[in-house]
């Protein structure tokens, strides 16, 4: 890792931290394989950079820090560009699309194009990772992962409206069963866009006729009703919310009742 920029980055990888100084350039290597690296600016633990990592044992990257902008050399470096920094860019640009068929009715077109952009994500993510394997390689599964996660974020802010119709109907039967349907049991939030997508399903559960496992209510409220259908993790979120919003409205005392219910019921890092 070389840093140019002109101030000091502090890395953390596999439980280890690390300084690198203006004009200074680290080996990382860790015994095993790192799946990413978190970049700090100017040591503030507020502005982190995630840097994705599909290596081999074998392989090596090179990561450039100039400017605030990151480049790579060495294997895989632009399969590492396009997932780090082009993928999410490509994805987020056809939420304006998609807004255009759900404004027509068009389901069927919705689906159609949403289907085709997040096929030509993983082919290309397929091509540049150039495994024998595929696929079936371990790290294109990984990056497969990531992006239906970012794809679902921009199909699901592209529809929806406080009383539902018959396309947002269809749309949310689709993409339930096609994605959601067999793995609901093990579904759990690992960003508030997985809680904004299981919230909806569990919020039209009845209007869909769908039946979603149960959980213990962690902490009760007046959203029981839709919040049982939400495992710990995603019933997290929605405190998240709360303690989120009142922080902004710098009310500290609303804010530490959510703050507790967060660390002592969920134990949750804030």
């Amino acid at each position: 890792m070389t840093n140019n920029n002109r101030f000091p980055i502090q890395i953390e990888y596999a439980n280890k931290k690390a300084d690198v100084e203006i004009n200074q350039k680290k080996t990382i290597a860790a015994k095993d394989e790192l799946k990413h690296i978190s970049l700090y600016y100017n040591n503030d633990k507020k502005t982190r950079r995630n840097i994705y990592l599909f290596l081999s044992p074998q392989q090596s990257l090179g990561i450039h820090l100039k400017q605030d902008s990151v480049t790579f050399t060495g294997d895989k470096s632009e399969l590492h560009s396009y997932v780090n920094y082009k993928l999410s860019n490509d994805l987020t640009l056809k939420i304006s699309e998609y807004q255009d068929y759900y404004q027509k009715n068009d389901a069927k077109g919705f689906i159609r194009t949403s289907e085709m952009y997040l096929g030509d994500a993983l082919k290309k993510a397929e091509r540049l990772n150039h495994s024998p394997s595929g696929r079936e390689d371990i790290h294109y599964k990984e990056i497969e992962r990531m992006a239906k996660d970012r794809w679902f974020f921009t199909v699901f802010v592209s529809f929806g409206s406080s009383k539902m119709d018959n396309t947002e109907k269809e749309l949310m039967l689709y993409y339930f069963e096609k994605y959601f349907k067999k793995d609901i049991a093990n579904f759990s939030c690992n960003s508030w866009s997985d809680y904004d997508i299981l919230r909806r399903y569990s919020l039209r559960r009845k209007l869909l006729n769908l039946k979603l496992p149960s959980y213990e209510i962690v902490e009760h409220t007046d959203e029981d009703e839709i919040n049982q259908y939400l495992p710990a993790k995603c019933q997290e979120y929605y405190f998240r919310g709360s303690y989120d919003f009142w922080i902004h409205k710098k009310d500290t005392v609303r804010a530490e009742k959510y703050r507790k219910i967060l660390t002592e019921k969920f134990h949750a890092a804030l």
